[in-house]
C-alpha cells in the first residue's frame, strides 16, 4: 500500500480574490507591457500596488491616473531617445519628470484618450522575516487612444520640445553631467600610482 502525506505549500504571492470573479488576470493586465497597439488604437496600462486594506475604488482611481499619464511618458521617452539621454537616467525617470514639469503648457490635446477597462486582485504572501502573512491590493487600468490622434499628438509635442528653452537647458545639464564622470574618474593604474609607498 502506498500512502502519501504532506501539506500544500505555495512559493511566492497567492491570489485571494479577483475583480468580477475572474479566474485569471485579463491579458492586458501585464507588468512588463506599459503600451501596445491593437486594432487602430494605442493602449496604455497603469498599475499600482497598495496595502491590502486599501480602498479598491481609490486604488483603481490611482491606476486610472497612471494609465492616463502613460502617453506623455511615452512621448518624453521617445524624445530622450532621440537626444541620446543615457539609459540609466531614462530608466530612473528623473529627466523625464523634469521635462514633463517644464512643459505643462505644451501638453497636446488627446480628446479620445479614455479609460476602457479596470482590474484588481488581492494577494497574500509570507513575510520572510516574521513569517506573518502580508496582504496587497494590485490594481490595473487600461487607457486607449486612436492611433492617428496619438501619432499627431506625439509629432506636435516632440516638435514643441525641440524649441523649448527649458528643455534645452535640461538636456545641456544632463549632457554635462554625463561627461563629467568620464573626466573625473581616475584609471586603475593612476590610482595605484598615487598611493604612497611604504619606506
Amino acid at each position: 500500500m502506498l500512502m502519501v502525506t504532506g501539506c500544500t505549500t505555495t512559493s511566492g504571492p497567492r491570489v485571494l480574490e479577483r475583480s468580477d470573479g475572474l479566474l485569471a488576470p485579463p491579458p492586458w493586465a501585464q507588468l512588463d507591457r506599459s503600451s501596445q497597439a491593437t486594432e487602430g488604437r494605442t493602449q496604455f496600462v497603469g498599475f499600482v500596488n497598495v496595502p491590502g486594506e486599501s480602498s479598491k475604488s481609490a486604488a483603481l482611481n490611482m491606476a486610472d491616473e497612471k494609465a492616463l499619464s502613460e502617453p506623455m511618458r511615452a512621448m518624453v521617452t521617445a524624445f530622450m531617445d532621440q537626444n541620446q539621454v543615457g539609459e540609466e537616467l531614462s530608466s530612473s525617470d528623473q529627466v523625464g519628470q523634469r521635462i514633463i514639469s517644464a512643459t505643462r503648457k505644451q501638453r497636446p490635446n488627446m480628446a479620445s484618450l479614455k479609460i476602457t477597462r479596470r482590474y484588481w486582485e488581492t494577494r497574500t504572501s509570507v513575510d520572510p522575516v516574521t513569517g506573518a502573512p502580508t496582504y496587497e491590493l494590485h490594481a490595473w487600468a487600461l487607457a486607449e487612444i486612436d492611433d492617428a490622434e496619438f501619432a499627431k499628438a506625439q509629432r506636435d509635442f516632440l516638435s514643441a520640445l525641440r524649441t523649448e528653452p527649458k528643455v534645452r537647458a535640461i538636456l545641456d545639464e544632463v549632457g554635462k553631467n554625463q561627461r563629467e564622470p568620464e573626466k573625473k574618474e581616475p584609471s586603475k593604474n593612476q590610482t595605484l600610482d598615487e598611493e604612497p609607498h611604504a619606506g
